[in-house]
């Protein structure tokens, strides 16, 4: 085997260390409209820098190329809306936001959060390089820009509507292969008191969760405190808070400012998750080993009661086409001989078929007529909502969630 090897894209070291290979995988949110279409199928191996503690995937796929058109509405999850409500009131009290406050959101999608604020009569702005989602958002009368953000969509911004008091990143700085360029960026359009907010899945639940699904080519960094904490000083700005979250299985919200800005202190939050981290042996050989042993019983425990369904000849059907399932069903070789259909409440997936696994993508109200025994829950941090819903029009299947471990309950 030839020795492989990556750049790290915050310390700019090359790296060779392997933290997990889940083996080969179409782009998690590229859903194919025929079950026949052919599909680029790309390495998912994640690297690791020893440096920064930056577990990584390398650009198999240009970011333009995904983004550009996405089939990914954010608007579609309750939960996620009741979070997205909740942090802008949150927000707006701790930062002090008002009508004079200038709010921007990167990655603003259909403005599933803006509009909170926007009902608020607080100026807001949206960059969306997806044009699809991003009419979405205009029709709600959200201005959105349509461009990549990093240095030189900061700099057109500031010059067309001035810095910004509040930057929202919610799920985004993962998904960015140049974050370098992301954060000069973030340097640029924030006001000389104003903060920014990121939200990331947190690497420390990735492994201690066994949370591989959410591993996928979309997804270029998994970040940590560790890693976070080498990359924002390179900019001058400082992490001066993190809340825990339990968004996606469990998240961070970080608050960032500008290094000079004396209006916010450093909390002791910040060297807490920091000494977790460090103390749980989060980066060692050890426990990325015992990771990778553990997915693959999840793989094993996952194919045997499938095929065991099958014999049975037990009819099985899955919730939800999420970027984590697909990874999920393509790293345990699960295709539409296992899981006959899929449902979505997403219009833009619906008759669609999953990537990979080739599975098609009906309509929730499927569920009501086909009657399955079983029902497979890909977005699995979502259970207690989809398990909510189903019951409304159903009620005799029993449910099967595999992370972290395989579980069947009514």
């Amino acid at each position: 085997m030839k020795n492989e090897f990556i750049k790290c894209r915050i310390c700019k070291k090359y790296v060779n260390q392997i933290f997990c290979d889940l083996g080969y995988s179409p782009l998690a949110n590229s859903y194919p409209k025929k079950s026949r279409e052919k599909e680029k199928f790309f390495p998912l191996k994640v690297f690791f820098c020893k440096n920064c503690k930056l577990p990584q995937l390398p650009e198999h796929e240009l970011a333009s190329k995904i983004f550009t058109n996405y089939d990914y509405f954010s608007s579609y999850s309750k939960s996620w809306l009741k979070h997205s409500e909740k942090y802008v009131d949150q927000i707006i009290k701790f930062a002090d936001i008002n009508f004079e406050s200038k709010v921007i959101e990167i990655a603003s999608n259909d403005g599933y959060l803006l509009q909170f604020f926007k009902d608020k009569k607080i100026n807001v702005l949206g960059v969306e390089p997806a044009k699809n989602v991003a009419n979405e958002a205009i029709k709600k009368g959200i201005k959105t820009e349509k461009i990549f953000f990093g240095e030189k969509a900061a700099k057109e911004i500031k010059k067309k509507y001035g810095k910004q008091d509040l930057l929202i990143a919610n799920n985004v700085l993962a998904h960015v292969p140049n974050i370098l360029d992301f954060c000069k960026g973030v340097k640029i359009i924030l006001s000389h008191n104003g903060i920014a907010t990121f939200e990331f899945p947190h690497f420390y639940n990735l492994v201690n969760k066994l949370q591989f699904d959410t591993i996928y080519h979309e997804h270029f960094s998994y970040l940590s405190v560790h890693s976070i904490s080498k990359l924002f000083p390179k900019f001058d700005l400082k992490v001066f808070d993190i809340k825990k979250i339990k968004s996606h299985g469990g998240s961070l919200r970080i608050f960032v400012k500008h290094k000079n800005n004396k209006k916010y202190k450093v909390e002791p939050s910040v060297q807490k998750i920091f000494k977790l981290e460090k103390s749980s042996q989060l980066f060692s050989k050890k426990n990325f080993l015992n990771f990778n042993t553990k997915i693959k019983l999840i793989k094993k425990n996952t194919i045997n009661l499938l095929a065991e369904l099958r014999l049975k000849k037990k009819k099985v059907a899955a919730y939800g086409a999420p970027a984590k399932g697909n990874t999920f069903l393509n790293y345990c070789m699960i295709d539409n001989s296992f899981i006959k259909f899929t449902v979505d409440k997403n219009p833009s997936k619906i008759g669609k078929f999953l990537p990979g696994s080739k599975i098609p993508i009906k309509n929730p109200i499927k569920i009501k007529y086909e009657k399955p025994d079983y029902i497979f829950i890909l977005p699995w941090n979502l259970t207690k909502e989809i398990v909510s819903q189903i019951r409304t029009f159903h009620s005799s299947s029993s449910y099967i969630t595999a992370i972290p471990k395989l579980k069947i309950f009514k």
